[in-house]
């Protein structure tokens, strides 16, 4: 008989929301909003950009009550939380790590919100590969992962009428200020897009990645734009009305964007 040690696969006690939470121990990155229960530290499922994204494109003619969203990248399902909280027709959201797809499926269940749909797999395939249509894309935390952020861009606007994004992005003068800050620092590759040169700045994501803590892309590095090339990339593809904000950031020059066609 081998000596082995199998861990308890039974929960020791009635059902509260911390023991179901604690499926991901030490693992959150969100403050579930549950009184008295312990999680992450970071406020996704109350974050303010997703209201701010709502009253820019009510601006635009668009009433969140009335569309379907498609989400990429939920991390953890805050933003899809206060999507559905404040009235979307629905939420479709794609997300390629395990861990955070399943944590967004223990958060709905621990919530309790509806009009929600999770979906395990890589966003750029899907969006290469659907039919469907949806009112918004909403992409928080998502562009600046990828290889090839203009691409991204483009099959992005394909499936929509309108869209929320918040990322990164390489600035030269933020990088002068903080030369401490490894942002996009890693060599520049130029592509032509439509009539222009993009510049797009290698992000490494250096060696030894705790995966229990990380939450960025699949690959080793991504690209970030820079911020005209990222607006010149969203009118070629038909977004006619775009209205962005800059954000303080620590790890990076940040925007948070509002576009819609006509």
């Amino acid at each position: 008989m081998h000596d082995q040690v199998i861990s308890m696969p039974y929960a020791p006690k009635g059902p509260h929301p911390q023991q179901t939470l604690d499926l991901f121990k030490g693992m959150w990155a969100s403050k579930i909003p549950i009184d008295g229960v312990n999680t992450g530290a970071t406020p996704l499922f109350e974050d303010p950009r997703v209201p701010w994204a709502i009253a820019q494109l009510a601006r635009f003619g668009i009433d969140l009550a009335h569309c379907d969203v498609l989400e990429l990248g939920p991390l953890e399902g805050g933003h899809s939380f206060s999507l559905a909280r404040n009235g979307a027709r629905s939420v479709t959201a794609i997300e390629a790590n395990k861990s955070a797809f399943l944590k967004c499926l223990v958060a709905r269940e621990v919530l309790g919100y509806e009009r929600v749909k999770f979906l395990l797999g890589d966003a750029i395939s899907f969006l290469q590969e659907t039919r469907d249509s949806y009112d918004i894309a909403f992409a928080s935390g998502f562009l600046y992962h990828m290889q090839d952020p203009v691409r991204c861009l483009e099959l992005i606007a394909k499936p929509v009428r309108a869209l929320f994004l918040w990322t990164v992005y390489w600035d030269e003068d933020f990088s002068r200020r903080n030369p401490q800050v490894p942002a996009g620092s890693d060599g520049v590759h130029i592509v032509r897009y439509g009539d222009r040169d993009i510049r797009l700045h290698r992000h490494g994501y250096g060696t030894g990645i705790d995966y229990s803590r990380f939450w960025g892309g699949p690959d080793t590095h991504s690209h970030w734009m820079e911020r005209e090339d990222l607006l010149y990339v969203l009118r070629v593809n038909g977004f006619t009305q775009i209205h962005d904000e800059l954000e303080l950031n620590p790890n990076g020059a940040a925007l948070k964007l509002v576009a819609a066609k006509s």
